[in-house]
């Protein structure tokens, strides 16, 4: 059972809010955890973009690690402000992420191995931390300079206009 927290948490200066929501490692949980993500996006000009990062990274951490094993689990975090920041946690196994495509190099018809390079390509920046043995934290930087609203303005007679 997945657990999720979407109660946001304000940050130290309370310009920020993040979730983190823990998923199956099977493929059919890459859609839903797209799918929390841009909801938790709507209202920015980023929602597509944190999506695609989010598809990519889950996809590598069940493809590439234990979290794709029976009983694995990959953990996706998010934080909205001045920056967005989309994290996918991994339980290990096989090697180190790096971005290993090369677009000047057209040898490679194939369509993997080109995720994180894409992701490089959104990202304001892009890193990665851990192990192969405790698990990795890929994680990427979006620019946001559109925060949604935090509280949705009040609609009474006295605003409308005939």
């Amino acid at each position: 059972m997945a657990r999720i927290d979407l109660e946001p948490k304000a940050s130290v200066m309370g310009a920020s809010m993040s979730w983190r929501r823990v998923f199956p490692g099977r493929a059919d949980q890459i859609p839903l955890a797209r799918q929390f993500a841009m909801f938790l996006f709507a209202e920015t000009s980023i929602a597509s973009d944190v999506g695609f990062v989010v598809t990519e990274l889950a996809t590598n951490a069940i493809r590439h690690t234990r979290s794709g094993q029976h009983g694995g689990r990959f953990t996706v975090e998010l934080v909205l402000g001045g920056l967005a920041y989309v994290g996918v946690s991994d339980l290990g196994g096989g090697g180190y992420p790096t971005v290993r495509y090369d677009p000047l190099d057209c040898r490679g018809e194939s369509e993997s191995g080109r995720g994180l390079w894409a992701v490089s390509q959104l990202a304001a920046m892009l890193g990665v931390h851990g192990s192969p043995i405790e698990g990795h934290t890929v994680w990427a930087d979006l620019i946001c300079v559109d925060k949604p609203h935090m509280e949705s303005p009040l609609v009474t007679p006295a605003n409308l206009t005939d």
